[in-house]
């Protein structure tokens, strides 16, 4: 690896200094961090503002490019630096009106704003609903249009930054063709299966009819799963006079979007610089008959002594 810093028009060759080095990134949940510490000599610490690049053997195999946010030294004399891609940008608060716009189209405008550099951006076809989002972070209402999209698509897509460029991708097309688990890779796991957060077998859908003066009420559910699990309700109050049809459809999608038992997985295994979050895998664990394609939600590589890494992942 190489790890170059900027500071007030100086670059430093960090590569060899660095007594700690890892990099972490989430599946749509802000920036991703390079964090790396090394043992101040007595020269210039590293600056809030200075320009980091992380590589593999060069710069065409960028792995992270971002700017430093902190940095801080204790009386060891261990300086701690943590830096962020350009997506740490897009935590300010905004008003922002979304009108006949798709999430692809949102995503653009966000870099335009901020003036982020872009690379792909998928087009994902679906218009988001028109409302105005008050006081919310950038990132927030673009996690939020992520998963409209994903209930009126059935398409989970990715915002994250690859080596300075600004990308949103469709899961789909992240698929590696990596196998971790038993003997491969893996060397440690922890594995939960859960109906207590984030699972439903009834959705009610409630949207207000100013003709009628009553509520339209829209309800779906699995009677299998209910008697199997109990019932678990989803309730969502809609926009008054919603749409009859809209509002179905949605009910149904969340439904199937939500009606499964939630598994948590978490992997500790040897490092693979392809693997990032947004990423597929594929999962092989025998005594947990695992044996399907997973999707990475968290990865952070630690790089030293040797390059390992810990993965969450969830069913795909």
């Amino acid at each position: 690896m190489e790890l170059l810093v900027e500071s007030n028009g100086v670059i430093y060759d960090m590569t060899s200094c660095c007594t700690k080095l890892s990099l972490s990134e989430s599946l749509n949940d802000g920036a991703g961090s390079l964090d790396f510490t090394y043992l101040y000599d007595g020269t210039e610490i590293i600056q809030n503002g200075s320009y980091v690049r992380l590589c593999n053997t060069s710069e065409t195999d960028g792995v992270f490019f971002g700017r430093v946010f902190k940095t801080g030294m204790g009386q060891d004399k261990e300086v701690k630096v943590k830096a962020y891609d350009q997506i740490r940008y897009c935590k300010a608060k905004d008003t922002i009106t979304i009108e006949n716009e798709t999430l692809t189209d949102l995503v653009t405008r966000m870099c335009n704003f901020f003036q982020l550099q872009t690379g792909s951006l998928m087009p994902t076809g679906y218009v988001l609903q028109a409302k105005p989002q008050c006081d919310k972070t950038w990132l927030d209402i673009i996690y939020g249009a992520v998963g409209d999209t994903l209930i009126g698509t059935e398409h989970m897509y990715c915002l994250r930054d690859e080596y300075g460029s600004v990308c949103l991708r469709d899961i789909a097309d992240l698929q590696l063709p990596l196998i971790i688990g038993d003997n491969s890779l893996c060397y440690e796991y922890d594995w939960e299966k859960s109906i207590d957060d984030e699972f439903y077998n009834q959705v009610k859908l409630v949207s207000g009819n100013k003709k009628t003066g009553h509520a339209d009420v829209y309800i779906t559910k699995d009677t299998g799963s209910i008697e199997k699990y109990g019932m678990l309700q989803y309730y969502e109050k809609l926009e008054n006079d919603s749409d009859p049809a809209k509002a179905k459809a949605k009910a149904n999608a969340l439904l199937k979007l939500y009606n499964h038992e939630k598994e948590t997985l978490t992997f500790k295994c040897m490092g693979d610089l392809s693997v990032r979050a947004g990423n597929s895998i594929y999962g092989s664990i025998e005594d947990i008959r695992l044996n399907r394609r997973l999707i990475v939600q968290k990865v952070t590589h630690d790089f030293l002594p040797v390059h390992t890494m810990t993965l969450e992942v969830m069913t795909g």
